[in-house]
């Protein structure tokens, strides 16, 4: 339990104040998991033991765990309150109880849809558009995260990538457009960027950057899970950040990518290192990460071979893949 409640405190003071809460919010579902908070009073007890003794860096993780535990409470009780409401009948109420949780950062989702005391708006179309935004809302934090510009080095992996203006490039699994508005500097007006999500909403932040930044060289496409969007024969450079541990049938996914590379194409794959005992906070599960060694696999399965790679990222591999012939 220690354990939990150190990583989401570790997790607080990398984020901005909405995906903050979010990260947070998952504390509610340690009661679900028969594992028990800390003790309000005893953590305020160790909070004025190192208030007394001057230690602020103590008095710092101490408050950030009543922060959790007030966090868990808040959730709970108006979790209770959604219950009473649909029990009463009141829809309206119920919905603007949620609204409040999900603008907090609720985040278990599949409670919400899947309790049968909550049959009275679960089941509708208006809690799932409010579940649809809230997950983007706080997804779209993570990914623009302050301190994700530490980790992922976004100026040398450009230079690495040495874009030329007038290229076509593919930003597949966009996300919220991290790279996407930084490949449409670099190919000009005369090249194009095809920014490609399974997710509308991320599709949609995407357009309001654009439009924000009068960037008009970039088009956006929504996608299946396991398709590419992408025309064939006419892209310069496929970049994938973090998004090929996603792919299911990763071998079939790289030969529709091969088929849309232009003459001298190129794909690139950006993403987290197989390191099962690593701590990273943004990395997926350590089951879903992808050996380098199968990636290369599977990408020669599909007539893509390891041209070029780059070690400068602390966390992830940088790879560059060319057709074979």
């Amino acid at each position: 339990m220690e354990v939990h409640v150190k990583r989401l405190v570790a997790h607080s003071r990398s984020l901005t104040l909405i995906a903050l809460v979010g990260v947070l919010a998952p504390g509610m579902l340690l009661q679900a998991q028969g594992l028990d908070l800390p003790d309000r009073a005893s953590v305020v007890e160790q909070l004025e033991k190192a208030s007394t003794a001057g230690d602020l860096e103590a008095m710092a993780e101490h408050a950030e765990t009543i922060a959790v535990i007030e966090l868990v409470e808040y959730f709970e009780a108006s979790y209770e309150l959604i219950r009473i409401h649909c029990k009463r009948g009141d829809e309206n109420a119920a919905f603007e109880v949620v609204q409040d949780m999900l603008d907090a950062g609720y985040w278990d989702y599949r409670r919400l849809l899947g309790d049968e005391e909550l049959t009275l708006i679960n089941q509708t179309d208006r809690l799932r558009g409010m579940i649809r935004a809230a997950w983007a809302k706080g997804y779209i934090s993570m990914l623009e995260r302050d301190s994700r510009d530490a980790m992922q080095h976004p100026d040398r992996i450009m230079k690495a990538l040495d874009i030329k203006a007038g290229d076509v490039v593919a930003d597949i699994g966009a996300g919220s457009g991290y790279f996407t508005v930084r490949l449409a500097g670099a190919v000009g007006d005369q090249g194009r960027v095809i920014a490609t999500d399974i997710r509308q909403e991320m599709l949609d932040f995407i357009e309001g950057r654009l439009e924000q930044a009068a960037i008009s060289n970039v088009e956006l496409v929504k996608v299946g899970p396991e398709e590419t969007g992408l025309p064939t024969g006419a892209v310069d450079t496929v970049l994938m950040v973090d998004v090929m541990h996603y792919i299911k049938d990763r071998s079939a996914y790289a030969a529709k990518l091969r088929a849309a590379l232009a003459p001298g194409g190129r794909v690139v794959v950006i993403d987290f290192r197989h390191d099962p005992e690593a701590k990273r906070e943004f990395a997926p599960k350590p089951e879903d990460q992808v050996p380098r060694a199968v990636l290369d696999k599977e990408m020669a399965e599909a007539g893509l071979r390891v041209s070029e790679e780059f070690d400068f990222l602390p966390e992830q591999y940088f790879v560059v893949y060319t057709p074979t012939e």
